[in-house]
């Protein structure tokens, strides 16, 4: 058998560095995956063998206001001005004009707007005219007859008793010569006719003669001074219209709202809709006395009371907090909300406070006898809790295990809900999985 050449054997021999390449990168994933499953199965190990279950916990947050007020009750509500006034005008005309700003503070009396009041006080001008012609009538009748007045009167009796006299003269002579039928019958007729002329024009006299002398009578008085009432009665009536083309603020207080403007007709009578007369010109309140309205369920309402104290927190500055207490409670309910109107007067708005705003009111209450023996609250979270037919439960994460504490709880709040008894502040207070643990299970914890 002929040796093999090892020259042309050994020359055959190379390396495929194409090929080689995948087998270093095959090697590089089984080592990664070698180690993955080492510390899987480490940490299967570990929660097999102690039955370790996740869980969240949360700090028991102390507060060491021993004696404050508890909160019972949060329910949120909108800021109304307890007085809120539509300025309106009581006669009809048109604005000529008008100093309003929205947002701007002003006083009460202040002018807000003028109308137009030449119509008006041409009627203060007319008012007053007749005034003074009633008064001049009373002045004249209480006065009574001049002295000139009596004398012509008596001198107008003196004429008239000498006519009669001397128509009586003439009476006398023509009966005579009518007896002897020395004058036609005619003539005596027409002699005595004129002496009962002359005779009622003497009666007439001392009549009158007896007015003047007596003055008006006391029921021409009374009418006069009736008249003069009444003309006092129009004037004022015409200076009150006239004081209505001068529209001012009835409050101390903010415009909320310009309804109407310089030009505009403004009438004492709403005829509904935006366009035409405007019956209401401005809106207007006191931003210094302000209230947050709550429609708060039937089933909160025993929580509330008139006068109790609240502490309301805006929306847009939950971090200032102000202290109110309770107003109005409706004396009925809103049957198909199911609530009840509560109203909660804040006692010193802040600046920002502006109407129809959202705020936060939460109730409080003061703590019994027993709440202030503790020496502090502590705060958990609602979720944290358990019913168990002992009373109420937390799970306290000890040592890698969950341990089951009975706890007393009072009222809740936005830190959560109060716990008065059970525990001392700082523990770590297990929120979830609660369905998963049991007293004595081995946990591992995951702080939120």
């Amino acid at each position: 058998m002929a040796e093999p050449d090892l020259s042309r054997e050994l020359g055959k021999l190379h390396i495929d560095r194409a090929r080689k390449r995948p087998a270093r990168r095959l090697w590089r994933w089984l080592a990664a995956l070698a180690v993955l499953a080492a510390g899987g199965g480490a940490w299967l190990y570990y929660a097999a063998g102690h039955n370790a279950v996740m869980v969240t916990v949360v700090l028991a947050a102390a507060d060491s206001n021993r004696d404050g007020p508890i909160p019972v009750l949060t329910a949120g509500g909108y800021i109304i001005p307890r007085k809120e006034v539509e300025v309106s005008s009581k006669i009809i005309g048109r604005i000529v004009e008008m100093d309003v700003v929205e947002g701007r503070k002003v006083r009460r009396a202040d002018v807000l707007l003028r109308i137009d009041d030449e119509e008006y006080q041409a009627q203060v001008d007319a008012a007053t005219g007749q005034l003074a012609a009633a008064q001049a009538r009373l002045a004249e009748l209480q006065a009574g007859s001049r002295p000139e007045e009596i004398e012509a009167a008596r001198a107008a009796v003196e004429s008239a008793q000498a006519t009669l006299d001397g128509r009586k003269q003439d009476l006398d002579r023509i009966e005579a010569l009518a007896k002897e039928r020395v004058v036609a019958r005619q003539e005596l007729d027409r002699t005595r006719t004129a002496y009962d002329v002359a005779l009622a024009v003497l009666n007439e006299a001392r009549k009158r003669y007896e007015l003047v002398r007596k003055g008006p009578r006391r029921e021409e008085i009374d009418a006069a001074e009736a008249a003069v009432r009444a003309a006092f009665g129009n004037l004022a009536y015409a200076r009150t219209q006239l004081a209505y083309t001068v529209l001012r603020a009835p409050i101390t207080g903010t415009i909320l709202e310009k309804l109407a403007d310089k030009g505009e007709l403004v009438t004492n009578i709403n005829f509904g809709g935006t366009r035409g007369a405007k019956s209401s010109v401005v809106t207007m309140a006191d931003l210094t006395d302000l209230q947050v309205e709550i429609d708060l369920s039937e089933n909160d309402v025993g929580k509330v009371r008139a006068g109790q104290r609240c502490q309301i927190r805006l929306d847009s500055h939950p971090d200032e907090p102000m202290d109110g207490k309770v107003d109005e409670i409706a004396p009925m309910a809103d049957r198909q909300k199911a609530t009840v109107r509560v109203k909660v007067a804040i006692e010193r708005p802040r600046d920002f406070v502006r109407p129809e705003v959202n705020a936060r009111v939460t109730f409080l209450r003061d703590p019994d006898p027993a709440e202030r023996a503790v020496a502090e609250r502590i705060w958990v979270p609602n979720a944290a809790l358990l019913d168990r037919p002992g009373g109420k439960f937390v799970f306290i994460a000890q040592d890698g295990t969950a341990v089951a504490r009975r706890v007393t709880v009072g009222g809740a709040g936005e830190k959560g809900v109060a716990v008065v008894a059970g525990l001392k502040g700082g523990e770590r207070v297990i929120v979830e999985p609660l369905d998963k643990i049991a007293d004595g299970t081995r946990i591992v914890e995951s702080s939120s």
